[in-house]
């Protein structure tokens, strides 16, 4: 009967998560105005604890974790042990210009990932991942009550992973791993301009609409080194080649006389209308590399870096200024008293704490853009299984208030719930 239950736990939660994943394609998970430029705010590829410990991934090996910062991880899961997570985001951010403010908040379902063993050596992952978002509308208003010019920006959309990965043990110490991937979704811009005191003055209105479903993977390593007998070091290695992802896109440029008007008809002058296949998405030559060290199985420390290759990449097919090569760097730190204790909850409880500096892949107004932030969490395990609450709390900065930008000071909570099963086990109660 309890076995019953827990199927259909895990059927309910799959069926909720999934349904609101799909929704959420139709929707966006961010509000930045700097989601404007290219693929919009990217996410990351670290889930549940490692967003506690900086966002560190690539060298993490951990038999608890779904980890699709680096497939080759994977094979940590032993041999009875089936995986589900999922989690939701939020995000309070504090935006600033040198003579404006605002606020703004955004709730995501934000993914489901799946793990479990194959064979002994063979370790199989799947799930449904963010890549980007797109949500943003940002008005101004320029010049003189005789001759002013009011503008209008939007866009909106998602960009989300659907992958499966493999791992395999290659010997005793070695690990490799590889996620094969799907994009799929949708991104639209709108700019419109006019001058609401002059009838006379032709206004303008460019749309962008992009839509993608190509296929790409990850490739990862793991080296483990048993440095005594209760002590371990992890080194880790990832590349994503680069790729052209399948994708559509119309660029519709035009300007209109008497468009608001409603005795007139209007007289539209189209710029230009594109309609392409080519180079619409392209992902960038990506790399990184990371350790973690294991002591007694109570603490765990680790750093990644971790570079990608924007400025070679083409956006609708050209290369454009905003996109420049992005590095990220990020360290972490992972306490538990004693995982085994018996006396005391707190004493089981995983206490985390992180950072990160992070060079992002957009340059504006000849600056590009710095993202930095401390993180921290708690894993809290739910009675005596291995089913673990993560929860994790981010605080950053993005942005500067010189050249003309736009700072902004973020707080995001994220809850992660990783569901923890036995397979092939047979109880002797019922």
């Amino acid at each position: 009967m309890l076995k019953s239950n827990k199927l259909k736990l895990t059927v309910l939660v799959m069926v909720m998560g999934i349904s609101s994943l799909m929704y959420g394609q139709n929707s966006s998970s961010t509000s930045s105005p700097y989601s404007r430029f290219g693929f919009g705010t990217l996410s990351g590829s670290s889930f549940g604890r490692g967003d506690g410990m900086g966002g560190i991934g690539i060298g993490i090996n951990n038999s608890f974790q779904i980890n699709p910062a680096n497939p080759a991880s994977y094979t940590a899961v032993d041999s009875l042990t089936f995986l589900m997570q999922f989690g939701l985001d939020g995000k309070f951010t504090h935006s600033a210009t040198t003579t404006a403010s605002n606020n703004r908040n955004n709730v995501n379902f934000n993914h489901m990932t799946f793990l479990f063993p194959a064979t002994r050596w063979w370790a199989v992952s799947f799930g449904l991942i963010p890549y980007a978002s797109k949500g943003y509308t940002i008005t101004a208003t320029d010049g003189t009550s005789t001759l002013q010019s009011s503008s209008s920006f939007s866009g909106d959309g998602t960009l989300s992973k659907v992958y499966i990965g493999n791992a395999f043990n290659l010997g005793k110490h070695l690990t490799f791993g590889v996620n094969s991937y799907f994009i799929f979704g949708k991104l639209s811009d709108e700019t419109y301009i006019y001058f609401p005191n002059d009838a006379d003055a032709y206004d303008y209105l460019k749309q962008v609409d992009l839509s993608a479903h190509g296929f790409g993977f990850t490739g990862g390593v793991q080296y483990k080194i048993e440095t005594t007998k209760e002590n371990r070091l992890t080194l880790g290695a990832t590349i994503d080649p680069k790729v052209d992802i399948s994708s559509t896109y119309t660029i519709h440029e035009e300007r209109a006389l008497f468009r608001n008007s409603s005795t007139t008809s209007a007289i539209i002058d189209t710029i230009q209308h594109v309609e392409s296949n080519e180079h619409g998405l392209q992902i960038p030559l990506s790399y990184g590399a990371g350790f973690s060290y294991n002591i007694k199985n109570k603490i765990v420390f680790g750093a990644d870096a971790y570079y990608q290759k924007w400025k070679e990449t083409k956006f609708l097919g050209q290369q454009v200024d905003f996109m420049t090569n992005s590095s990220r760097y990020s360290a972490g730190l992972e306490v538990c008293p004693n995982q085994y204790s018996i006396r005391s909850y707190w004493e089981r409880t995983q206490y985390r704490l992180g950072g990160f500096y992070e060079n992002s892949y957009l340059m504006l107004n000849g600056t590009q853009l710095k993202n930095y932030g401390v993180t921290f969490g708690l894993g809290l395990q739910l009675g005596r299984s291995r089913t673990t609450l993560n929860i994790s709390g981010e605080i950053g900065k993005l942005g500067t208030t010189d050249n003309n930008l736009i700072r902004e000071t973020y707080t995001k909570l994220t809850v992660f719930l990783l569901l923890h099963d036995r397979w092939f086990y047979k109880s002797k109660f019922d």
